[in-house]
């Protein structure tokens, strides 16, 4: 029996994804639930398993093609466990059942209409970027047909020049130059800035905040964090500000469409993180609701999945305001960029510590800035600043005692802030 193979849904709001890498080829065996594609949308990147134990039939689309959710982008001739398969190089597949469906002439069929085509539109797409002709490429693909690795290895046997052609409307570099590919994870990030930026009207605003007591903190609490599995970073303690912080400014908590704006009655607050050639962003949900304990173990949880591809769909959706935090990588402030249809993303800098001047005196204390792109569609610079204020407050607030999990509920807060 064939299956198909859709262009899965991967959350209420997805409406299309691209094919980033096919995990098989035609003519494969797949167990069920093992990884044939890498998809990604507008919301995450994930891994499409094989819902059936089986062999590759059909492969549609080549990988680069956006298509709606729902599409069929492969078949699977299914197999049942006791059926017997020869392997996935052969031409062909037999089934022990005489009463199942005739694999062996579906594929071969298959072949024959694959072998009139010959070639894929990846493979016209490639032939005309590097202005080649196909008819001097020798394939190797199944019924001599030409691959992609064909055009490639074509192009670098004749020393062509590595850029595409006038006629894709591309400068050819010199000799001097290297042209590099953009990944189809980059080009998708590229047009959701695009987009944003086109759209929302950014303003930037920054505050300077002493983190000293919060680093204190830290310090005097690493132990106990490490008891609890968990290496406790500053984000954990923005998240708890920005989430209180929230509920007294909901105009940050809002999204806008044509009919008004939107205000969110609830605080989830995505968190970017960066992954090969991109970012994602889960989402702790009721962030508002948590401690620090569970923020801290959260946040610790899903940057792992992340960067494993393990995060769940479900768990990039619904945000209503975005952190970065740039200052992992050593940047002391930026101007992110919003993430649609939220109003605002705040952006963390570098800890640092530096001398700075309290009470008409020189002191170290350990800085930070805090940097919040906006809307300004939305709000003015002065709720913009009034709200970062709050959250300069409570930081530079932080009562600086030991862990004690029977003082810490998502009622009473940590360290007397909330």
């Amino acid at each position: 029996m064939s299956v198909d193979i859709i262009m899965p849904q991967m959350g209420e709001s997805v409406v299309e994804g691209t094919i980033l890498k096919w995990l098989i080829k035609e003519g494969d065996r797949v167990e069920k639930d093992q990884p044939i594609v890498e998809i990604s949308t507008d919301k995450i990147d994930s891994e499409a398993p094989s819902p059936v134990r089986g062999v590759i039939k059909n492969i549609l689309y080549p990988e680069g093609s956006t298509l709606p959710v729902l599409t069929v982008i492969a078949r699977i001739e299914e197999v049942e466990a006791h059926d017997a398969v020869i392997p996935s190089n052969s031409k062909s597949v037999t089934m022990e059942k005489t009463d199942k469906f005739d694999t062996a002439k579906a594929v071969a069929k298959t072949e024959e209409a694959e072998a009139e085509r010959r070639y894929s539109p990846l493979v016209r797409k490639l032939a005309k970027e590097y202005g080649i002709a196909l008819e001097e490429i020798k394939g190797t693909g199944e019924g001599r047909r030409v691959t992609k690795k064909d055009v490639m290895e074509y192009v670098a046997s004749k020393q062509a020049v590595t850029t595409p052609s006038p006629e894709a409307g591309k400068e050819r570099p010199t000799e001097r130059e290297t042209l590099i590919r953009i990944s189809l994870k980059r080009k998708i990030t590229a047009e959701r800035m695009a987009q944003s930026k086109s759209t929302a009207a950014h303003v930037t605003t920054v505050f300077e905040v002493d983190m000293t007591k919060v680093e204190k903190y830290r310090t005097l609490n690493k132990d106990a964090m490490k008891n609890e599995n968990i290496h406790l970073t500053y984000m954990p303690f923005v998240i708890l500000a920005v989430a209180r912080t929230l509920k007294e400014c909901p105009m940050l908590n809002a999204s806008w469409t044509d009919e008004g704006i939107v205000q969110k009655n609830y605080v989830n607050i995505g968190i970017a993180v960066s992954v090969e050639d991109g970012l994602i962003v889960p989402v702790i949900k009721d962030a508002d609701k948590k401690d620090l304990l569970q923020t801290a173990r959260q946040v610790q949880d899903i940057a792992q999945r992340s960067r494993t591809k393990k995060i769940k769909p479900e768990e990039v959706q619904g945000g209503t305001f975005t952190i970065t935090n740039y200052g992992l990588n050593g940047s002391l402030f930026g101007t992110p960029v919003i993430l649609l249809p939220q109003t605002a993303i705040l952006g963390v800098g570098a800890v640092v510590k530096r001398p700075v001047v309290i009470d008409d005196a020189i002191a170290i204390r350990s800085m930070a800035y805090l940097s919040l792109s906006f809307d300004h569609r939305v709000m003015d610079g002065a709720d913009a600043d009034a709200f970062l204020r709050k959250i300069k407050n409570i930081l530079e607030g932080w009562e600086v005692s030991p862990y004690e999990a029977k003082r810490h509920s998502p009622a009473t807060g940590y360290g007397g802030v909330w």
